[in-house]
């Protein structure tokens, strides 16, 4: 007989495995410890899932996507470049920010699981495209190839959600502001526009 399946206990054992992932890595956290926490019977979580592997793949992958799909919906408020670098970087990002146990889990040992590369290419086009389309005949633009900046896109990506996940969970003494200040202004100063 086959066990019947509800929403909610598959969004108590997506929540549960994020929040473990988190905390203890991906590799340190057992279906016995997602148990645990959920308190539903081990079948119940293999009722839902084959494998932590696929509830890792799951918490990414739908988490991306309703990431993605809000930014691709505030985009079609509008074409201008400057409007869709805003919407980047005042709505997108602070939105991702905001889930450090995404950030987590995206940038750790799960990574082979995440299908971060795709994601990482996905975002590097929109990006690259809207750069394309502020730079005009700045120097930035007329200095890098395709291929360079690409790389910088992804380069500074990781390195702002690094810098995100270091602000929020030490005392470095910086914050969520002071980056997105910071990205601006690089922005800024290498397209020669105000954003």
């Amino acid at each position: 007989m086959a066990r019947s399946k509800s929403e909610d206990k598959r969004v108590l054992i997506l929540q549960t495995s994020k929040t473990l992932f988190a905390d203890k890595g991906f590799f340190n956290t057992s279906v016995s410890d997602i148990v645990k926490e959920t308190g539903l019977p081990v079948g119940s979580i293999y009722t839902y899932f084959k494998n932590k592997e696929e509830i890792v793949k799951v918490i990414i992958d739908e988490g991306w996507e309703d990431l993605n799909t809000r930014l691709q919906e505030n985009f079609l408020s509008t074409k201008d470049p400057k409007e869709k670098m805003k919407i980047l970087l005042e709505e997108f990002l602070p939105e991702l920010f905001e889930d450090l146990d995404l950030i987590t889990i995206l940038l750790g040992e799960a990574v082979d699981y995440t299908k971060l590369e795709e994601k990482l290419e996905e975002l590097t086009k929109l990006i690259f495209s809207i750069l394309k389309a502020l730079s005009g005949n700045s120097y930035f633009a007329e200095s890098l190839s395709k291929k360079e900046m690409e790389a910088a896109v992804i380069v500074y990506f990781l390195g702002i959600l690094h810098a995100v996940r270091l602000a929020k969970s030490t005392p470095i003494g910086i914050s969520q502001d002071d980056i997105m200040r910071i990205v601006k202004v690089t922005i800024n100063s290498a397209m020669g526009v105000e954003i």
